[in-house]
């Protein structure tokens, strides 16, 4: 399932400049294009895993993946949009298999790792405000 597209927030950059941007470790890029498809990538992770409880821990996962991945020569060259929809439909895939005991179980500790680590990519914003962005209505 590709991100709803109802769930990206506007923005004055496209999402591919973002992408670049944040290949060049711009952190206040990479807490845009965070704002801008949170919503969007947690509302199609959580389509796929039925629960919302676990797609809040599989998006973190979407976005620390973005910020590693993002200075590779091939991110720049794909379609932002897509890419966080490839890496967001792959990540959800392979919490179903760990769930379904096909993947070994990697548990709360590597899910409370990702989010320090996607902490520090938007620039050691609190995790408690990062839960906004998960649970605050779209207008």
């Amino acid at each position: 399932m590709p991100v709803p597209r109802i769930y990206v927030l506007p923005g004055t950059e496209s999402v591919n400049d973002l992408v670049k941007r944040i290949a060049d470790r711009d952190q206040a890029a990479f807490r845009r294009f965070h704002r801008r498809l949170v919503r969007a990538v947690f509302a199609q992770v959580c389509e796929s895993l039925g629960s919302p409880a676990l797609a809040v821990a599989v998006t973190r996962a979407v976005f620390v993946e973005v910020w590693q991945l993002a200075p590779m020569p091939a991110s720049r060259q794909l379609d932002g949009t897509a890419w966080v929809t490839a890496i967001a439909a792959r990540r959800a895939a392979d919490r179903l298999r760990e769930i379904n005991g096909t993947m070994p179980d990697l548990g709360v500790a590597y899910d409370d790792l990702l989010g320090r680590e996607l902490a520090v990519a938007l620039g050691a914003e609190p995790l408690a405000q990062l839960e906004t962005f998960f649970h605050t209505p779209t207008d």
